[in-house]
C-alpha cells in the first residue's frame, strides 16, 4: 500500500545522489495515527521555515536530512509508547540528476531514481525504538551481514559504505564521530557485525578527537546537544627525571656467605618500584576490555529481553465502516467490525502484558547468569592474582644470582690484574701503588654500576616479554571461560524465552479462539436482529411491490391455467360418471334380456304343466304336482323380480277342504295374475331405465356444452394474459436492467440476477451472491480505475470479498472510491 494517496508532482524535488524511500506500517501511517500525522506536519513546517524541501511534499521519498529529522521525533514516540515503530518498506535509492526522471518500482533496478539497498529482510528489518541513534548503524550492518551480499569482498562493501557515508555527511552536516564506524576486516570476517557510534558508545574518544581537532563539538547523549570542551594539558616531562635517576651512584655489600652482592641505588630502587607497581596494575588495566556504562548495559539487556520475550498478538482484519442502524444494509458487518476492533485492543493489551512479563523474567534470568559469570571471573582473577608478582620475583632472583656470579668473575679478574700491577709496581714504583689501588676501586664501582644497570634492563625486558605472554595466555583462558559460560547461559535463556513465548502465544490463541466464538454468536444475534428489522424496512417493501408488479401477469396466467386444469379434472370426472352410467345401463339391459328369457321359459313350463294337470285331473298326485309347480313358479318369479314371495304351508292349510277339481282353475287364475303383474313391473322398469338414460344424456350434453364454453372463455383470457406477459417481457432499457439486477442482488437471488446478464456489474453481483472471493477479485480488477459501484451494499460486499482474497490494497481502493 502506498504511504500517501496523493498525486506525485512532475518535478522530482530531491537532488541528492542517494535518498531513502520508506513506508510506515499500517498502525503508524498518518492516516491511521493522529500522533504521527501531527509529528509529520510539525517537522515539515520547521523544514519549510528553514527553506528546506518539506518531507510532506516528497513522501514516500526523503533525503537523509529530512528523514533523520522525522525519525528523531519518531524515537520519542517509541519511547513514550514503549513500542518500536515498524516499517513495511525501507530502502536506499540512487538518483542521477543528469538523467531524465522516471521513478522506478520497488525491487527493480530500472528507472531514475531506482532501488539500491533494501532493509525488508526478516533478520534486518528497519525499526525505530527508544535507543535509535541514526540510520547508518542499521544500514552499514545490513551491507556487511546480509547473506545476499556474501559474494562481495570486504573492499567492495567498504567502498559502498564510504560512498553512502559521504552522501549522508553532506546531507546531514554531521561529524564522522557522530555516525557508525566501519568494521575492520577481522571484524567483518567473523560475521554478525555490530556497529556503534563513537561519540555515543565512547565519549572519551570524541573528547580526545575534539582536542586534536581544535576543540570540535562533542555530542552529549543525555541532553542530545553538542558542546566544545576546554583543552587541558596534564602531561609532565619525564626526560629530566629519568636523566637524573640514571646518574645515581650504586653500592655493594657482602652477604653472610661472603659473596659480594649489589644494592640497588635509591633512584634505581624508586624506578624499579614504580616499574613494579606499573607492572602490577597498569598491564591489568590495559588488557581488560573497556565495558560500557551501567546505563548502556542495562538498556542493552532490556532491549535484548524485550526482543526475545516480545509476542505479536493475533489481530482480526477490520475495516473503516460508517455507523449503520438495525435493519439497514451493512448493520451485521458494522457490528462485527466494531466488536473485532474491541477484541484487537484487548489482544494488544494482553500481548503487551505477556511481553512485559516475559521481559522481566528474561532480565531476571540474565541478571542471575551475569552474576554467576562475574563470580566465576572473580574466582579466576583471584586464583591468578599474584601470577605476575611471582613471575617477576623468580626472574629477579635469577637475574640477581647471575649478576652476583658475573660480579664475582669481574672482581676476580680485577684482583688478578691488580696483583700483577702491584707486583710490577713494587718492582718499579712504590709510589704508583696508591694510584693503582684508587683506579682499581673506581673501575670496580663502574663495572658494578654498568653490570647492575645492564642486568636490570635485561630483567625488565625478559619480564615484559614473559608477562605479556603470560597475560595473553591468561586472557585467552579467561575469554574461553567467559565464552563457555555465556554460551551456556545464553542457550538456557533462549530456551526460557522460547517457553515464555510459547506460553504467551497459547494464551493469546485461546483468547483469540474464544473471541472468535463470541463473534460467531454476535453474528448470529445481529443477523436475527437484522432480519427482524428488515420485515418493517421500507426499502424491502418497495422491492416487494416491484416484485409483485413484475410477477402479476404471470400470476394471472397461472390462475387461468389452474382453472383450466380444474375444468379438465371436472370433465374427466363427468366422463367417468358417464361411462359408469353406460355400464349400469348395459348391465340393466342384460338383466332385462335375461329376465325375458326366463319368463318365456317359465311360460312354456307352465303351459306344459297345465296340459299335464288337465290330463291327470283324477289323480291326487296331480294336486301335489300342481302345488309343487306353483311353489316353483312363485319362487322363480320372485327371484326374477327381485321380490321373493313365499308360499307357506299355512296358505295350503287354510283351504284344505276345497275340492280337487277347483285347484287347476285357481292355479290358472293365479298364474295369469302373476304374469300380468310381472309384465307391468317389467314395463315400469323399462320406462324408468329409459327416463334415467334420457336424463343422464341430457345432463351430459349440457355439461359438455358448459365445459366447452368455459374452456373457450379461459382460452381467450389466457391468450390475453399471454399477450400482456409477452408485452411485459419485451427488452428493457439498460437503466431498468441495472435497477432490477440491484433488487435481485439485495434479495441474494441468483436466478433473478441471471435474467439481467447484460447489466454493468453482473459478474461482480454474481460473485457476491455466490460468495466467490476470487471471482469478485477478477471482476473488480476488470473494472480498471473506475471502481465506483453505485451502491453501498455492493461496494461493502466487494470490499469484504477482496479482503478475504488477501488483496487489501484493492479493497482499500474500493472503499475510497465508494
Amino acid at each position: 500500500m502506498s504511504f500517501f494517496h496523493r498525486k506525485r508532482k512532475q518535478k522530482f524535488l530531491i537532488t541528492d545522489p542517494y535518498l531513502v524511500r520508506f513506508e510506515l506500517a499500517s498502525d503508524f501511517t498518518p492516516e491511521n495515527n493522529s500522533q504521527i500525522k501531527q509529528i509529520l506536519d510539525d517537522v515539515s513546517k520547521v523544514q519549510k521555515e528553514n527553506h528546506e524541501t518539506p518531507l510532506s511534499e516528497t513522501l514516500p521519498f526523503a533525503s537523509f536530512k529530512t528523514a533523520e529529522d522525522f525519525f528523531d521525533q519518531l524515537r520519542s514516540v517509541a519511547a513514550q509508547n514503549a513500542q518500536p515503530i515498524n516499517f513495511d518498506y525501507f530502502a536506499v535509492w540512487t538518483y542521477d540528476t543528469n538523467e531524465p526522471t522516471k521513478i522506478g518500482k520497488p525491487s527493480s533496478g530500472d528507472g531514475n531514481p531506482h532501488e539500491l539497498i533494501t532493509m525488508n529482510h526478516e533478520d534486518h528489518q528497519f525499526t525505530i525504538n527508544s535507543e535509535y541513534q541514526n540510520m547508518t548503524v542499521q544500514l552499514f550492518e545490513v551491507i556487511f551481514n546480509d547473506p545476499d551480499n556474501a559474494d562481495f569482498s570486504y573492499e567492495d562493501k567498504l567502498d559502498y559504505c564510504k560512498k553512502l557515508r559521504e552522501a549522508y555527511l553532506n546531507s546531514t552536516q554531521l561529524d564522522e564521530s557522530q555516525i557508525a564506524s566501519l568494521p575492520s576486516m577481522n571484524e567483518a570476517n567473523k560475521g554478525n557485525v555490530k556497529l556503534s557510534i563513537p561519540s555515543l558508545s565512547h565519549p572519551e574518544v570524541a573528547v580526545k578527537e575534539a582536542e586534536n581537532n581544535n576543540a570540535a563539538p562533542v555530542y552529549d547523549p543525555t541532553s542530545h546537544t553538542f558542546s566544545t570542551p576546554a583543552t587541558t594539558n596534564n602531561e609532565q616531562p619525564t626526560s629530566a627525571k629519568a636523566a637524573s635517576q640514571a646518574e645515581a651512584p650504586q653500592s655493594t655489600t657482602v652477604n653472610d656467605q661472603g659473596v659480594r652482592t649489589f644494592d640497588t641505588p635509591t633512584n634505581v630502587t624508586n624506578e624499579a618500584r614504580e616499574t613494579t607497581q606499573s607492572a602490577e596494575h597498569q598491564p591489568k588495566r590495559e588488557r581488560r576490555t573497556m565495558r560500557k556504562s551501567v546505563e548502556d548495559e542495562a538498556q542493552e539487556q532490556t532491549d535484548l529481553a524485550r526482543t526475545k520475550g516480545h509476542i505479536d498478538a493475533p489481530q482480526f482484519a477490520v475495516s473503516v465502516l460508517d455507523p449503520v442502524e438495525p435493519g439497514h444494509k451493512g448493520y451485521v458487518e458494522y457490528q462485527l467490525n466494531q466488536r473485532m476492533k474491541t477484541y484487537n485492543t484487548i489482544l494488544k493489551k494482553m500481548g503487551k502484558q505477556i511481553s512485559s512479563k516475559n521481559e522481566k523474567a528474561i532480565i531476571n534470568v540474565r541478571q542471575t547468569f551475569s552474576k554467576q559469570v562475574d563470580q566465576a571471573i572473580q574466582e579466576f582473577d583471584k586464583k591468578h592474582e599474584h601470577d605476575d608478582d611471582k613471575l617477576f620475583a623468580n626472574i629477579q632472583n635469577d637475574m640477581k644470582d647471575k649478576a652476583n656470579d658475573k660480579i664475582k668473575e669481574a672482581n676476580d679478574a680485577v684482583d688478578l690484574k691488580t696483583q700483577k700491577l702491584k707486583d710490577q709496581a713494587k718492582q718499579s714504583y712504590d709510589s704508583q701503588i696508591n694510584e693503582i689501588n684508587h683506579q682499581a676501586e673506581k673501575e670496580k664501582i663502574d663495572n658494578e654500576n654498568n653490570i647492575m644497570q645492564s642486568f636490570t634492563n635485561k630483567a625488565q625486558d625478559i619480564f615484559s616479554d614473559q608477562l605479556a605472554e603470560h597475560d595473553q595466555k591468561l586472557q585467552k583462558s579467561k575469554d574461553e571461560l567467559v565464552h563457555k559460560l555465556n554460551l551456556k547461559y545464553e542457550l538456557e535463556s533462549r530456551e526460557q524465552a522460547a517457553q515464555l513465548r510459547a506460553d504467551g502465544d497459547k494464551i493469546l490463541q485461546e483468547a483469540f479462539r474464544k473471541m472468535n466464538d463470541n463473534l460467531d454468536n454476535l453474528k448470529s444475534q445481529t443477523i436475527r436482529e437484522n432480519n427482524s428489522a428488515k420485515e418493517v424496512n421500507i426499502s424491502q417493501q418497495r422491492v416487494e411491490n416491484e416484485k409483485q408488479r413484475l410477477e402479476a401477469p404471470f400470476k394471472d396466467l397461472q390462475q387461468a391455467q389452474s382453472k383450466i386444469q380444474a375444468m379438465q379434472d371436472r370433465l374427466s370426472t363427468a366422463t367417468a360418471e358417464r361411462d359408469q352410467y353406460k355400464k349400469q345401463l348395459t348391465d340393466q339391459e342384460a338383466l332385462l334380456h335375461e329376465s325375458s328369457h326366463k319368463m318365456e321359459a317359465m311360460q312354456e313350463r307352465i303351459n306344459t304343466l297345465t296340459t299335464k294337470q288337465a290330463n291327470d285331473k283324477v289323480s291326487k298326485s296331480n294336486n301335489d304336482s300342481v302345488e309343487l309347480l306353483n311353489k316353483l313358479v312363485t319362487l322363480q318369479v320372485a327371484q326374477a323380480m327381485g321380490k321373493p314371495k313365499t308360499i307357506t304351508a299355512e296358505q295350503s292349510e287354510q283351504q284344505p277342504d276345497q275340492p280337487v277339481e277347483a285347484a287347476p282353475a285357481n292355479n290358472n287364475s293365479n298364474m295369469n295374475l302373476m304374469m300380468k303383474g310381472f309384465k307391468r313391473l317389467t314395463f315400469v322398469l323399462i320406462v324408468v331405465i329409459v327416463a334415467l338414460l334420457a336424463l343422464g344424456g341430457w345432463g351430459f350434453v349440457h355439461q359438455q356444452r358448459a365445459y366447452s364454453q368455459q374452456l373457450t372463455n379461459n382460452a381467450k383470457l389466457m391468450n390475453a394474459k399471454l399477450a400482456k406477459a409477452r408485452q411485459a417481457n419485451q427488452p428493457i432499457s439498460q437503466k431498468e436492467a441495472d435497477q432490477k439486477a440491484l433488487i435481485a442482488l439485495h434479495e441474494n437471488s441468483l436466478s433473478k440476477l441471471n435474467k439481467y446478464s447484460n447489466e454493468q456489474y453482473y459478474n461482480l453481483d454474481k460473485a457476491i451472491v455466490e460468495n466467490n472471493a476470487s471471482a469478485a477479485q477478477s471482476a473488480v480488477q476488470g473494472m480498471g480505475n473506475n471502481l465506483h459501484m453505485n451502491d453501498h451494499y455492493r461496494a461493502a460486499q466487494a470490499q469484504n470479498l477482496l479482503t478475504k482474497a488477501g488483496n487489501n490494497s484493492l479493497a482499500k481502493k474500493v472503499g475510497d472510491a465508494n
